[in-house]
């Protein structure tokens, strides 16, 4: 009898767990359509198509879809089948690999008789209401947002671009997944017409991904920077767009070539505008003393081109950079200012030791070139709060360029460089070097941190520094443009010719580069009772 019950507890027992172990495999394999599922948001863009047919270079035409980027947002409608609007411009996100719903907002699947419109960009506040009857494609529905877009004439960032970049596509609904989603597709279909642009370019021998075009210059619109000699701009369809322009297709060229060209184009196609041959690339070899322009652009010393020395703002004296720079992407060289700051003043009002390495020989010192560092150090991290009035020197090779220093904006920095900031002692040496024509070995390097070229007044080096820097300069103001020269004398004001570094040497101490009677000096600023707060000029320098 006892066997009995025990053999009845334990079929009970395996019956239980086989339906457990059916029931399981059920729900794992055979999920039911219950019409409540999650929608799956996943957007699709066949990009531009040529406009005519016409024939393109590409051997697959892909180059003309939009890529979909981190941050990048879209406006959703859905409708019942009697075209009222359930759910208004809801706000999808993309995270990089999914379109994400809102915080505490989720799309569910209801029924097949339900529309979905999507738009791209998103605006959140939407003026042109959606035509909420009989709409049955997007382009129906978003057509008063349609008709009223007007791409911006600035699209000169990606950003920018795309947020001319109209398109609306209507979701298709596909079968309900094993992960209890139903996937909705959009194929969204670009609204806009698009103006391909390819333009010669000059890209540097040590890296072809360097590139500019001489001059170029734009009239009326400003377009997106693609790739080499080929930009970007969205139009309105079915409207005449001027794509006026010029450049200079050489340095030794005293005009620049005009383009215009009227364009008239169907929504979702692009046209192709050639200029002389298109998007052809020819090899430059950086050198010092060549100009460095305000768009990146490298001419020769030589140039007569008024287009061109038009937007010099420095000259270079480096054709390498620091392992920390290269870091950073500027990996070319270093241009010195055309200009001192607009004022002479302090290296700081701190007489204690910054957060900076203290560079105490020779041999060391000449080797640092990373001003960019040492100003960002003392702007993010000095011991006193960052402005004007603590850090002088720093606050003036930063903001050297910008409309906090009046008089220095048409120096205004590239957005692919650095920006202005204030050389280290080692960048000052190679300025000596490359730009002054001093000998490298240094005549008087024994002396701890202080340094100079200078032979007991047999050979005049600081006028062969001023005479040699100033060639670069003087080449410029010849021509009218503003330019600062160097001396080596006491100037009006009854100081010494000096210029601060980034660099330091001890708490009241920091280095500096002065022409002297007939010696040129890198030393630190408590050589002949001179210290931190003593007033010497600011000359800003720039990494590229």
């Amino acid at each position: 009898m006892y066997y009995n019950n025990v053999m009845r507890i334990l079929n009970w027992i395996l019956n239980i767990l086989l339906l457990i172990c059916v029931t399981s495999c059920i729900n794992h394999t055979e999920i039911t359509d219950d019409s409540h599922s999650l929608l799956a948001i996943s957007v699709k863009d066949a990009g531009f198509s040529p406009e005519n047919n016409q024939k393109t270079t590409r051997a697959i035409d892909n180059g003309y879809a939009t890529t979909f980027t981190k941050g990048d947002q879209m406006g959703l409608y859905v409708l019942d089948a009697s075209g009222n609007v359930k759910m208004a411009n809801l706000c999808l996100t993309y995270d990089g690999t999914n379109w994400n719903y809102p915080a505490g907002t989720t799309l569910y699947y209801d029924d097949t008789s339900r529309k979905y419109f999507a738009y791209y960009p998103y605006q959140s506040t939407i003026t042109d209401v959606p035509a909420t009857s009989a709409a049955t494609t997007a382009a129906n529905f978003f057509s008063t947002l349609i008709s009223n877009w007007k791409p911006s004439t600035d699209q000169s960032s990606q950003a920018k671009y795309t947020a001319s970049d109209l398109m609306v596509g209507t979701g298709a609904v596909g079968t309900l997944a094993s992960n209890a989603t139903r996937p909705i597709t959009f194929n969204m279909a670009h609204q806009m017409a698009l103006i391909d642009l390819n333009i010669p370019y000059y890209y540097l021998s040590t890296d072809n991904n360097y590139t500019y075009t001489f001059g170029l210059t734009y009239v009326g619109f400003n377009p997106f920077h693609l790739s080499k000699g080929n930009y970007r701009y969205i139009i309105k369809p079915g409207t005449s767009t001027s794509i006026w322009g010029s450049y200079c297709p050489t340095t030794s060229s005293t005009t620049s070539n005009v383009f215009n060209k009227a364009f008239s184009a169907a929504s979702g196609t692009y046209q192709t505008m050639n200029v002389d041959g298109g998007a052809v690339g020819t090899s430059h070899t950086l050198a010092i003393g060549e100009y460095y322009l305000n768009d990146g652009s490298i001419i020769p010393n030589a140039t007569a081109n008024k287009f061109l020395l038009d937007k010099v703002i420095g000259v270079v004296f480096s054709t390498s950079t620091s392992t920390i720079d290269k870091g950073y992407g500027w990996t070319h060289g270093y241009a010195m200012a055309l200009t001192n700051a607009t004022t002479r003043c302090l290296w700081s009002t701190n007489s204690n030791d910054e957060m900076l390495t203290n560079y105490t020989t020779y041999t060391a010192f000449i080797q640092n070139k990373d001003g960019y560092t040492e100003t960002q150090t003392i702007k993010d991290h000095g011991l006193k709060a960052f402005n004007k009035d603590n850090y002088p020197s720093f606050w003036y090779a930063l903001n050297y360029g910008s409309d906090n220093e009046p008089g220095t904006t048409q120096y205004a920095a590239p957005s692919t460089s650095s920006g202005w900031y204030l050389p280290s002692i080692g960048q000052w040496y190679d300025i000596c070097v490359n730009l002054g024509g001093l000998p490298p070995a240094m005549l008087r390097s024994t002396y701890i941190a202080s340094s100079c070229w200078n032979d007991n007044g047999v050979t005049d080096y600081a006028s062969i520094f001023v005479s040699n820097i100033n060639q670069y300069l003087l080449k410029l103001s010849s021509k009218g443009y503003a330019v600062t020269a160097f001396a080596h004398t006491i100037s009006t004001d009854g100081y010494l010719e000096g210029y601060w570094s980034s660099s330091e040497y001890t708490d009241e101490k920091s280095f500096g580069m002065f022409p002297s009677t007939d010696s040129v000096w890198l030393t630190y600023a408590g050589y002949s009772n001179l210290t931190k707060h003593s007033t010497w000029d600011v000359r800003a320098v720039i990494a590229f």
